[in-house]
């Protein structure tokens, strides 16, 4: 195997950008809930993320990028950078105990350099004196886009083996939202009932009370006997009141429950939907904001390798002649003519 000094860069910086990726607290299973993730961290609750941690190990990786990329551009028909690539591959499967995740996420990577190594050779051979950096911006964008559907498609296979994300996604979010488990419209009805019919009978018995202490706390000509033989009148007759208002509440609240049990069917039938189409709502999330932030490292990747790719810069045009020369071909021309005793003699 060939090293240089690409190579090694690559490597070192592939293996930092893992481990200040576990080091930050980001695990995958964040992935698995990430609207709750997404409503924590606007909410400003503690997740237990550094995100100092997630910027550097980012930069890290787009270094990694950018010298396999170096690499590929400058070594026409070395392919041994890939067995370096396999080794990482190796190198996460095993930092995360040979879970199904790391493995496909893995086979990502690697399938993406690949990609990548070869698109950087075919547009090379394409294009006359090419730069680097002319080569880089379509072809990164497709190997990220690759490590993208990887990473999603991960995530949409867990989710489909485990429905029980779903339900605690449901879960999180309406509690953090309404402080009340949504999971189960039959619960929650039968909550709401509750609330209602204990906030009525609370009202009327707070009437009865006021009513039957009103006797003796409102000024009245009446003695205080006379008080009492109302109070005692009042008090055997709201026994009778009681009942009557609290069955009449009941009544109401059936009627009510009756009205709206076609709204709480259409709310099952979407969460229902919500919790079958829940794997594919989240792959769909998780490929578009990472096609996002892939505009940002794209163009990190494509600053870097253009400025640490030493070959990409153009040599300076020989005084003789319209095309440029590599600097030893300009020595060796120049000794030719110094050499030649002929050169100087014949004019």
């Amino acid at each position: 195997m060939k090293y240089n000094n690409n190579m090694i860069v690559y490597f070192v910086s592939s293996v930092i950008f893992i481990i200040l990726m576990l080091g930050s607290g980001f695990s995958f299973n964040r992935l698995l809930s990430p609207m709750s993730f997404i409503s924590e961290i606007f909410a400003g609750t503690s997740i237990g993320v550094s995100w100092l941690l997630v910027g550097l190990s980012l930069i890290m990786f787009c270094t990694s990028f950018a010298f396999f990329s170096i690499y590929a551009y400058n070594e026409k028909h070395d392919n041994s950078i890939l067995l370096i690539s396999a080794l990482i591959s190796i190198i996460i499967v095993i930092s995360h105990s040979f879970s199904v995740p790391s493995i496909i996420f893995s086979l990502g990577i690697f399938i993406a350099y690949f990609q990548v190594l070869t698109s950087i050779r075919k547009e090379k051979e394409k294009l006359k004196r090419p730069k680097i950096y002319n080569i880089l911006s379509g072809v990164v964008s497709k190997g990220l886009t690759i490590l993208n559907i990887s990473l999603a498609l991960t995530v949409f296979m867990v989710l489909v083996v485990n429905p029980s994300y779903a339900e605690k996604e449901m879960s999180s979010m309406s509690q953090s939202m309404g402080g009340i488990d949504i999971s189960d419209m039959d619960s929650l009805q039968q909550q709401m009932s509750d609330q209602q019919k204990e906030a009525n009978y609370a009202q009327i018995e707070a009437i009865e009370t006021s009513v039957l202490y009103g006797i003796y706390s409102v000024p009245s000509d009446l003695t205080t006997s006379e008080k009492m033989r109302c109070f005692n009148a009042i008090n055997s007759s709201m026994a009778e009141i009681d009942k009557l208002a609290k069955s009449s509440i009941d009544m109401q609240l059936s009627t009510f429950d009756e009205n709206q049990k076609d709204s709480i069917d259409s709310t099952q039938k979407i969460l229902t939907l919500f919790k079958q189409f829940y794997p594919h709502i989240t792959f769909l999330t998780i490929f578009m904001f990472l096609e996002m932030l892939n505009l940002f490292l794209k163009n990190i990747i494509v600053i870097i390798a253009s400025q640490f790719n030493a070959e990409s810069k153009p040599h300076k045009k020989d005084s003789t002649s319209g095309y440029s020369l590599h600097p030893k071909q300009k020595i060796l021309s120049s000794d030719k003519y110094t050499n030649n005793p002929n050169s100087t003699n014949s004019n």
